[in-house]
């Protein structure tokens, strides 16, 4: 008798046992299944919260601010030289062929461009842009009113084409950066990026074909001036406001 409650009682304390371990090994399992919950939504909380105000987007707005300014330049030079020229009494074809190079030179910038960036980074096609945006204008402040016809459109020719280079290398940057910032899966937030810059740079190249008209009716010089101001208030955001390595790709890929 004493023995059977013996073993009532082990059956007893064994099926507690039992239990309490049955207890522990749900609460364990239910741990680990909501800290694998919590993995698997991080990432997806993370991608959600990507707006316009995250971090993540520094080179966006760094790129954009750059890329806009120096669209209300590029839209302004057109028609600078182009009305300045006609003041000039130079004709369509001679206008035509000063323009020849500003087209010819972004055909071989496009092939260019891509390998610079990956090489050295977008940083440095945007700011070598920039310069050579300064550069073009900079020449156009020696086009002289003495000089022949020959001699103007040679030297305008050749002012245009590097802000031909400089169109390219700059939008490089502008086209770039989209895909670099926008999370994987995000395909949907690329498209509004890319349709919101494209936009805006429509829509400032329009106004630099407008500003460049109106202040060339005041003066060549203060026209020129005043575009060149856009592009050194430009620089500073592409030269401290980007990773030198931002768009490199990995050095093996050359080797």
């Amino acid at each position: 008798m004493a023995l059977e409650e013996g073993n009532h009682d082990n059956a007893i304390v064994g099926g507690e046992s039992a239990v309490t371990h049955n207890e522990e090994g749900c609460d364990t399992n239910n741990q680990e299944n909501s800290a694998s919950a919590e993995q698997m939504d991080t990432p997806e909380e993370e991608i959600k919260g990507w707006g316009f105000t995250d971090p993540r987007l520094r080179p966006f707005v760094v790129i954009s601010i750059t890329y806009l300014l120096f669209t209300v330049t590029d839209g302004a030079i057109r028609m600078i030289v182009l009305l300045h020229a006609y003041s000039k009494s130079f004709s369509a074809l001679e206008v035509a062929v000063m323009f020849s190079l500003y087209e010819l030179a972004g055909v071989f910038t496009n092939l260019a461009a891509g390998m610079m960036g990956a090489r050295w980074g977008i940083r440095f096609t945007l700011i070598t842009g920039l310069c050579l945006q300064i550069l073009s204008y900079g020449l156009l402040f020696g086009w002289k009113d003495t000089w022949s016809k020959e001699t103007a459109i040679i030297y305008v020719t050749i002012a245009q084409m590097f802000a031909g280079i400089a169109k390219d290398l700059t939008k490089l940057g502008g086209k770039t950066v989209t895909k670099l910032v926008t999370p994987e899966g995000k395909d949907t937030r690329l498209f509004r990026l890319v349709s919101l810059l494209t936009g805006w740079k429509n829509s400032l190249k329009g106004v630099g074909y407008f500003l460049g008209s109106a202040l060339l009716e005041v003066s060549y010089e203060l026209a020129l001036g005043f575009m060149m101001g856009l592009i050194i208030i430009a620089l500073p955001f592409a030269i401290f406001g980007l990773d030198k390595d931002l768009g490199t790709a990995k050095k093996e890929e050359f080797i």
